[in-house]
């Protein structure tokens, strides 16, 4: 021991002074220490346990290197004890700081310091009397709730450190010193330095830690042990009291009761925010609550604005503590196998706006953003179904996203159906089944269907399907495999159907004056000199109808004949044949037995031509004809001459056209029927054009060309009695399957007069309830013009970019992040757009409870 009797020989005086509790200094050295953070973010101080809860002790700290400076101390300190929080349940008091209170069996007050004006004492801890008088600007005023509460656990804590043991400094029996101990240093008087702030509780602490200083000879108590005298359990009582004054404390307006239902808050925004998407925040626990496409209600807290949006992108998963591509959390994430910690994360997603909430309901275009923090809440499915607008009788499958919403159409809208329809994907998308969904629930509907099947596909759509894959699909969805009604199969004469013995088949022939020669021209291929004598042809034919008294015949006759719109249709009780007639006799008279008979008639030939009267002389041999034309050869001969043309190789390319049209033998065939078009238009049938033995698109372009020029003219015929009488006419809705090869992009500007009479039936059709769907699997095949008169779109997988890219230019009103997911759906996943929607959804199309050939 040194001179001066302080025991350490270094002549200074001991660090740790008998007024100062030992763990004060120790938490003055470590102030400046940096604290020490887990791998998930939370700092949890030295000697708390997160997992023993309330009865958690201080874990011993380690063994100091160096000698102590105090031999009346052991080289071990006690820990620092944890820091406070908000939401702790516990009270740490501070142990005597004289060695006169410490031998005394009266516990000392809770606060013995003298009142800082520079400290916030705690007005939980502190008794009133403790506190200086008069109001603190920082403070706020004593609840008079809170006061029974407070005094009921001071009371409780004293009570509880009265029954505590005397320190083992103010026992009878002190332990003798053993031989190898360090000497014992002489009582020092106490020091007059300050006295530190105790440290603050932790936050999860349970117990009240009461530090007083080991004694030299009893070893120092581990936080482990039972007789631990640093940490001791909160009184019960105490307890009780916190627990009560939570509860008194909890928010209870409606406001903050609402607010415990938000899913997400509105982030801040940063210089790469964009217009109209607003990023959120979600908890770990509400991360399931939010989805894809799930519509949520952004209620702005500063300005009081609510907004409708839906979630655009992710929600994503994003840790807490550390980047997402940083070397820890990869690490984490790989040792998957050997450890089942992670870090603590929490989402992100993208919202897009919909609009702001006004009064009675009314959606308006945003004019500001939502403030930062604004809570989030998500819409039920009743909600989000009218806000979307899916209600209807007409369900087409289950939207993306919901557990239970269906997306439905009305039917009966004249906004919905006619106006007009593309349903295009790559081939295995799912293009066949939707059409046959739709097909089945148009016709519970009472709509009548027409399909152009190029491929024979819908021919056995009236019986259920065998599929096993359909048959657990349906089961899931609830729903059983069924058979349209009243099913019908048309083909064209001379054609076998691939449904050969169905009740209902019914052959048909077409008729050559219902087709417009510009249109027939078009589809035939002709070039401009053989359309131009095509055309001449047909004037020429025109004329000898007339002078054979086939038509017209009548007054009325006549004045029907001057209204013949040649751009839509062709001219009464003309045949192909006729046609062909004209064409022999040009060639005939181009040839040169006939030249020299053109030479020696041409003058009498224009004069009969002019006169219209029939001519006497006989010709030598003259063309050969087949129609009714062959009763006068002569007059043929004067009308042609007449019409004198030259080119005899365009004549002869057109002949060998028409030869091979008139070989198809497909029109004005003997007694086979024409198309019966208001058969078809009855409610609630299905009416299945069997192409699949034509082998010709040039042959399926006329039929299409041909009956969706009679359903028009019959369906206005239709609508105007039915408006006249007062009544609703019958849906129709017409299905083209192919239509790359009906109205082709490569070919759209050599066949203008077919596409405005598709136009003309798309746009007229809107007000006569006469709907079009367009089914292709090329859909860069499409001209931008038919796509033009597209309104609703069920769009299924496309694998291909720079389709996507065309389709995402061409049709507007679905937001990047749809076009995104195009190229990863599934089969029978489609991204449907209707005119009645809101916005355009992901809708997992619903199986076909029919059957279809090419599947099964």
């Amino acid at each position: 021991m040194s001179e001066n009797g302080n025991g350490n020989g270094n002549g200074k005086p001991p660090r740790y002074p008998e007024t100062q509790a030992p763990w004060e200094a120790s938490s003055q050295r470590s102030a400046s220490a940096p604290a020490s953070r887990p791998l998930n973010g939370v700092s949890n101080p030295q000697g708390y346990s997160p997992t023993r809860g309330r009865t958690a002790t201080l874990e011993e700290p380690p063994r100091q290197a160096t000698a102590p400076e105090n031999p009346g101390l052991t080289s071990r300190q006690p820990a620092r004890p944890p820091p406070a929080s908000p939401r702790t349940n516990e009270v740490l008091q501070r142990a005597p700081s004289t060695p006169a209170a410490r031998l005394t069996a009266t516990p000392a007050p809770v606060n013995t310091r003298p009142p800082d004006s520079n400290r916030r004492e705690s007005p939980l801890l502190d008794p009133p009397s403790s506190r200086p008088a008069g109001p603190r600007a920082n403070e706020p005023s004593p609840d008079p709730r809170q006061q029974p509460a407070r005094a009921r656990i001071i009371e409780a804590l004293q009570r509880d450190a009265s029954t505590t043991p005397p320190p083992a400094e103010a026992r009878s029996n002190p332990t003798p010193p053993r031989p190898h101990d360090p000497p014992q240093r002489a009582p020092q008087p106490p020091a007059t330095r300050p006295e530190s702030r105790p440290p603050p509780t932790s936050a999860r602490s349970n117990e009240v830690a009461r530090q007083e200083p080991p004694s030299a000879e009893a070893p120092t108590p581990t936080a482990e042990s039972r007789d631990n005298p640093v940490v001791r359990p909160t009184p019960p009582e105490a307890l009780e009291e916190l627990e009560s004054l939570q509860l008194t404390v909890k928010p209870s307006s409606p406001e903050e009761e609402e607010l415990m239902k938000a899913v997400a808050f509105t982030h801040f925004d940063t210089s790469s925010s964009e217009d109209n998407l607003i990023t959120l925040l979600i908890t770990r626990e509400d991360l399931p609550q939010l989805a894809s496409q799930t519509l949520v209600r952004i209620k702005s807290r500063e300005d009081q604005r609510s907004y409708l949006g839906v979630v655009v992108r992710g929600p994503f998963a994003e840790p807490n503590a550390v980047p997402a591509g940083s070397t820890m959390a990869i690490g984490v994430v790989t040792q998957g196998k050997r450890m089942t910690y992670t870090f603590d994360y929490h989402g992100r997603a993208e919202v897009e706006l919909l609009g702001e909430e006004t009064g009675g309901g009314v959606l308006e275009p945003p004019r500001f953003r939502p403030r930062p923090q604004s809570p989030v809440f998500k819409l039920d499915d009743e909600e989000s179904a009218r806000v979307l607008g899916v209600g209807g009788e007409l369900s087409m499958g289950m939207v993306v996203g919901y557990n239970k919403m269906e997306a439905r159409i009305h039917p009966r809208d004249k906004a919905v159906l006619p106006r007009h329809t593309g349903i295009i994907g790559t081939t295995g998308g799912g293009k066949s089944t939707t059409v046959a969904t739709l097909i089945h629930r148009a016709q519970t509907q009472g709509i009548a269907t027409i399909i152009f099947d190029v491929e024979g596909e819908y021919t056995h759509v009236d019986r259920p399907t065998e599929h096993p894959a359909m048959l657990e699909a349906l089961r899931r969805r609830g729903q059983r495999a069924e058979g349209v009604k009243d099913l019908h199969i048309h083909h064209l004469t001379g054609r076998s159907s691939l449904n050969p013995r169905h009740r209902n088949l019914r052959p048909f022939s077409l008729a050559f004056s219902s087709l417009s020669p510009y249109a027939l021209a078009e589809i035939l291929e002709m070039s401009d000199a053989q359309q131009e004598r095509f055309l001449k042809a047909y004037d020429v034919t025109k004329m000898l109808l007339e002078d054979f008294n086939i038509f017209p015949t009548t007054p009325e006759e006549h004045r029907a004949a001057l209204d013949v719109d040649e751009l839509s249709t062709g001219y009464p009780r003309m045949t192909i044949q006729h046609v062909l007639d004209v064409v022999s006799a040009y060639l005939y008279s181009l040839s040169d037995e006939g030249r020299t008979e053109t030479r020696s008639r041409s003058r009498s030939s224009r004069r009969d031509a002019e006169e219209a009267a029939p001519s006497e002389e006989p010709v030598p041999r003259g063309p050969t004809l087949y129609s009714e034309f062959r009763a006068n050869p002569g007059r043929v001969m004067a009308r042609v001459m007449a019409q004198t043309s030259r080119n005899e190789i365009s004549w002869r390319a057109l002949a060998s056209k028409l030869h091979r049209l008139r070989r198809l033998n497909i029109f004005d065939v003997g007694n086979t029927p024409k198309v019966d078009y208001e058969a078809m238009l009855t409610p609630g049938r299905v009416s299945v054009i069997d192409l699949s033995d034509t082998d010709s698109p040039q042959l399926n372009n006329l039929v299409i060309a041909d009956i969706l020029r009679g359903l028009q003219e019959t369906q206005e015929a239709r609508y105007t009695r039915a408006s006249a009488r007062g009544q609703d006419v019958t849906p129709v809705l017409i299905v083209i399957e192919e239509a790359h090869e009906f109205l082709s992009a490569s070919r759209i500007s050599q066949m203008p007069v077919l596409f405005e009479q598709v136009a003309r039936i798309a746009k007229r059709g809107r007000k006569r309830w006469l709907g079009l769907v367009f089914v292709t699997q090329l859909p860069q095949h499409l001209p931008q013009e038919v796509l033009g008169l597209l309104n609703n779109f069920i769009v299924h997988k496309i694998t291909d970019s720079s389709v996507i890219a065309r389709m995402q230019r061409a049709v507007g009103g679905i937001d990047e992040s749809l076009w995104n997911r195009v190229s990863r759906l599934a089969p029978g996943q489609a991204l449907v757009s209707f005119t009645q929607f809101t916005r355009p959804l992901m809708v997992a199309v619903d199986p076909a409870p029919v059957k279809r050939m090419l599947v099964e």
